[in-house]
């Protein structure tokens, strides 16, 4: 079955760009900086399967994800196409581009390997489980919860936050399909075969994230013929949001 995926468009640039974000994420979270690509490029911000607004479904995996992509390009009538993805969807762009490389002109990942990781996701998808949103008042309960559990992050409860929507009939749902997700965790956390590729990359850390290790760059360096690397220093997995404008200048470089 075919998935109509919900994404908006910015620009109208000759190029296209599109921006995958990872788990628990959405379109949403690349507006600033889709605005300041679509100068250039044509930006299509993409919500996967069980994410925003794009359908929730019963499965989740990167085989699926990779078809969600080459649907929703082909109904763009986009033969070919700068991708970059974080986290998950950087796994999701290079298990795309292993599949169809002839439908990639240049590739970014940010800040995630294609190594199997070990699932550490368990206390927030717990915290999630537990909130109530259909019966909250208001978006501070369910936050004072999440901090209740997962305790007062700078970073992760208000990104998790922007997945709160507001019903029309009152009461606040999630976005994202928290249980789905829960439950195929392990397919978002594992590994992506890669094979031999001269496709333009560029992998791109922060280097407070321990997603990366130099060790795994080399190891991918074994697959990408033409791989550059980016670091930026006083970032951690969420680079894009913590250090905009380092991430902007680095990628924006990249794509020329």
């Amino acid at each position: 079955m075919r998935l109509k995926l919900f994404s908006r468009t910015l620009g109208e640039g000759s190029k296209d760009l599109v921006i995958l974000h990872g788990l628990l994420g959405s379109a949403d979270n690349w507006q600033t900086l889709g605005k300041r690509y679509a100068e250039d490029f044509r930006v299509h911000l993409v919500d996967a399967r069980n994410h925003g607004r794009s359908p929730h479904t019963e499965d989740h995996n990167y085989g699926l994800m990779v078809e969600d992509l080459r649907t929703f390009l082909d109904a763009k009538c986009i033969s070919k196409a700068h991708l970059l993805g974080h986290s998950m969807g950087g796994k999701t762009v290079m298990a795309f581009t292993e599949k169809y490389p002839e439908r990639v002109a240049k590739l970014i990942v940010a800040d995630i390997a294609p190594k199997a990781y070990t699932p550490h996701h368990g206390p927030i998808f717990n915290a999630l489980l537990g909130t109530n949103p259909s019966v909250a008042k208001t978006r501070t309960e369910v936050q004072s919860f999440l901090e209740s559990k997962l305790g007062d992050d700078p970073t992760l409860v208000p990104f998790l936050m922007k997945g709160l929507h507001r019903e029309k009939e009152g009461g606040y749902s999630w976005r994202f399909n928290v249980k789905i997700l829960a439950d195929t965790l392990d397919t978002v956390t594992e590994g992506i075969d890669l094979s031999l590729s001269t496709i333009p990359t560029l992998f791109i850390r922060g280097l407070k994230s321990s997603y990366v290790s130099d060790e795994e760059l080399e190891r991918v360096e074994q697959f990408y013929m033409r791989l550059e690397t980016a670091d930026i220093e006083d970032a951690g997995h969420w680079l894009h949001a913590e250090q905009p404008d380092e991430f902007f200048e680095l990628t924006r470089e990249f794509l020329g």
